[in-house]
């Protein structure tokens, strides 16, 4: 033990009168560790964020997309068509479902007088305040009857009503979207934004009018709805309903001959969790790389301090250092300066997701700074291993050099 604390000072002693040799070869450690650390930091952060936002909105909810299971995102954009508004129309008879609530985003420029505001447009239903859980702080949402016929009526998000109408009262007045009047008869509570969207910066009309004015198609893009009871006995009246409505014949029950996709809460979450996994784990490998060009620098210039250092070498074997001796130093050395430096990496990552957490935190409310403690963990025990590793050839090669050539050497 005595030994390995001399050796440890002896190493301190070469690093600190090299301290810009010292900083420059610790460089590399302290980038990878510190991108490791700063990019899992702001992963979990992001998938804290949106894990959060989905979920909030409950545990019963049931998406429905076009396009089959096996089509995935590009089934949802080329088979967006085959969801037909009366889908809709057929799931508000299913026992198992409840607030059925179709959707149509049309993004859009809105006027009244001499403003006008760009916005995204939503086509939905009277369902969608109770799955989404807020409601109007004044005035009302869409009903019913607004979407028999076909009203052309606006409920305006909280910025939107703001910034259209500041002082005046919105109620009654009258907004344009492509040269048609609407007559705004609520607006929305403030909610502020999620990790998707910004509900206060949407407006909200009847899907029938959006469909008759504004889109002129028979399909919606999604249908979302709250399971009344159990989930799967829900999710399997669905699937049945949807099949008898495309004249689908599944006796088999082989999911990827449906032309839609049917997707509880808790599957989009394990989705989400799954990609997140994968994205995380590819950015750490990508930012190691870093730890590697590190761990190369540090052989370099071990390398180089063996070729400088040569008479020290032979004076320590001259006075009886073994080569066990000269190797632990060397070797110790490079250890030495790869934790130092991936300590150093810890303290930049960590310092740097907090102060850029500091920001999203102006621009989105609920991001939470965290830090991902085994990815610290993780990095500086590779910083470790890459010390010995990289350090150990000119480690070796100082233990091999001759005591007399050594003391030779000019």
């Amino acid at each position: 033990m005595k030994r390995l604390l001399k050796y440890f000072g002896v190493s301190w002693m070469a690093i600190k009168e090299n301290r810009g040799r010292s900083f420059l070869t610790m460089l590399g450690i302290i980038i990878g560790v510190g991108a490791v650390v700063l990019m899992t930091s702001l992963g979990r952060g992001a998938e804290s964020l949106i894990l959060g936002s989905v979920t909030s909105l409950g545990s019963d909810l049931i998406y429905i997309m076009p396009g089959s299971p096996d089509e995935g995102l590009t089934g949802v954009i080329t088979a967006m068509d085959r969801l037909k508004y009366r889908d809709y129309l057929g799931l508000r008879d299913v026992d198992f479902l409840n607030d059925v609530t179709p959707f149509l985003v049309y993004d859009a420029v809105l006027v009244h007088e001499q403003e006008n505001e760009k916005a995204q447009v939503h086509g939905t239903s009277k369902g969608y305040t109770n799955l989404m859980n807020f409601f109007p702080q004044r005035g009302r949402f869409i009903e019913d009857f607004d979407v028999d016929a076909a009203s052309r009526v606006i409920v305006l998000g909280y910025n939107i009503s703001d910034r259209l109408f500041g002082d005046q009262d919105p109620l009654n007045q009258e907004v344009k979207i492509k040269g048609l009047s609407f007559r705004v008869i609520g607006i929305l509570e403030p909610q502020g934004g999620n990790a998707f969207e910004n509900w206060d910066d949407m407006v909200f009309i009847p899907v029938t009018t959006m469909r008759t004015y504004l889109f002129g198609v028979d399909y919606v893009q999604t249908i979302m709805a709250g399971a009344r009871g159990n989930m799967d006995d829900a999710i399997i009246q669905t699937r049945n309903t949807l099949r008898r409505l495309h004249n689908i014949d599944n006796p088999e029950d082989d999911l990827s001959k449906d032309d839609f996709t049917i997707m509880s809460q808790a599957q989009a979450v394990g989705i989400f969790t799954t990609v997140s996994s994968v994205l995380t784990i590819f950015i750490v490998l990508i930012a190691s790389i870093s730890l590697i060009v590190g761990g190369i620098g540090i052989m370099n210039i071990m390398y180089v301090s063996v070729n400088q250092r040569t008479r020290e070498i032979g004076l320590r074997k001259a006075v009886g250092a073994t080569r066990l001796d000269i190797m632990l130093q060397f070797l110790i050395e490079s250890v030495t300066l790869t934790v130092a430096g991936g300590l150093l990496g810890v303290f930049f990552g960590i310092g740097t997701s907090y102060l850029l957490s500091l920001i999203i935190i102006r621009f989105q409310s609920m991001w939470k700074f965290s830090v991902n403690v085994e990815a610290v963990l993780i990095s500086v025990a590779v910083a470790v291993v890459t010390g010995i590793v990289f350090g150990l050839y000119p480690a070796r090669k100082a233990a091999r050099l001759d005591p007399i050539e050594a003391l030779r050497y000019e």
